[in-house]
């Protein structure tokens, strides 16, 4: 497959029909249509289904069409990389990062950075851990920002020294607002709303199950999620409560919910990793150097010494 021949690929896909994208490839119709034929064949599959005003995606042609943005997308990045001029700092660094406070810590170092130099943009891709992990490992990202992963130590990572610190979120007229803190005791019978994480059986969810402890009556689950926005308005529908971290939803006066922290204190370290000996771009090069700089002077943001 020829980059040029995705490319094509991906025009007819968001125009939807050959002529529109043939004519914003600047190529005539009948030979975008010979390309994609041509490209059917390569492969031995269907792409497309061909229909009197329009043409849409096979179930093959969407896989292809995902797969191309990716190939596409790597390739554009590293000719970008590669282009640049040795005296200007320009390009796409693109960093992965679960959801967290603790993305505060780089938001800062990326303000700081682009002070330096206004030309680099920065891409920051929001996903839980097994779909970072995957695109750090294809080269989609440069960086990954994740929370108590239990296989950190496969990756070059610096360790932010702000943690997360988990609570439950609840709706205003929960009667565990009446507490400063939750303990396991108070989460007996409760229906709860889980981080999709810990029914993979990670690290932390390992953690919280021991918090608990052996009680004779435990939380229920009553739904999981990956992100927390949708989590919050479970907890808002009286859905159940949300384990999830302080500071990551709203609560308060107008939200109605309340967050509460859990005791004993169940926390979540957080690192800034990327891949061992994988080669990195200018910019992402420039900007881990200057986060490790940053690591003395950071206000106790960045582990010392990292």
């Amino acid at each position: 497959m020829e980059l040029r021949t995705l490319r094509y690929f991906l025009a007819v896909c968001e125009y939807g029909t050959m002529s529109r994208a043939a004519e914003t490839l600047h190529v005539t119709q009948p030979a975008l249509s010979r390309q994609i034929a041509a490209l059917e064949r390569e492969l031995g599959c269907t792409l497309l289904e061909r229909h009197s005003r329009n043409v849409t995606p096979t179930e093959k042609g969407l896989y292809l069409q995902r797969r191309a943005r990716e190939i596409v997308g790597l390739s554009d990045q590293t000719e970008a990389d590669l282009q640049h001029r040795d005296d200007i700092v320009e390009g796409d660094i693109h960093i992965g990062a679960g959801e967290s406070d603790g993305i505060r810590v780089i938001a800062a170092r990326v303000r700081a950075f682009r002070a330096r130099h206004p030309g680099v943009r920065f891409h920051v891709h929001s996903g839980n851990a097994p779909d970072l992990i995957e695109r750090l490992e294809r080269g989609l990202d440069d960086f990954s920002v994740l929370m108590s992963h239990p296989g950190i130590d496969r990756y070059a990572h610096i360790r932010l020294t702000p943690t997360d610190a988990w609570g439950i979120l609840m709706r205003a007229d929960d009667p565990l607002t009446a507490h400063d803190t939750v303990g396991p005791a108070d989460l007996a019978g409760k229906e709860l709303i889980l981080p999709e994480r810990f029914a993979q059986g990670d690290e932390i969810g390992g953690l919280f199950a021991t918090w608990l402890g052996d009680q004779t009556s435990r939380p229920h689950v009553a739904a999981t999620v990956n992100l927390a926005f949708n989590g919050a308005v479970l907890v808002r529908e009286g859905v159940g409560s949300m384990l999830t971290y302080e500071g990551l939803t709203p609560a308060g006066p107008g939200t109605n919910l309340e967050f509460r922290l859990l005791f004993p204190p169940l926390i979540s370290v957080i690192d800034f990793a990327w891949k061992r000996d994988a080669p990195l771009g200018d910019a992402a090069s420039r900007f881990l150097a200057f986060v490790r700089e940053d690591g003395a002077s950071a206000d106790g943001h960045l582990a010392p010494g990292a």
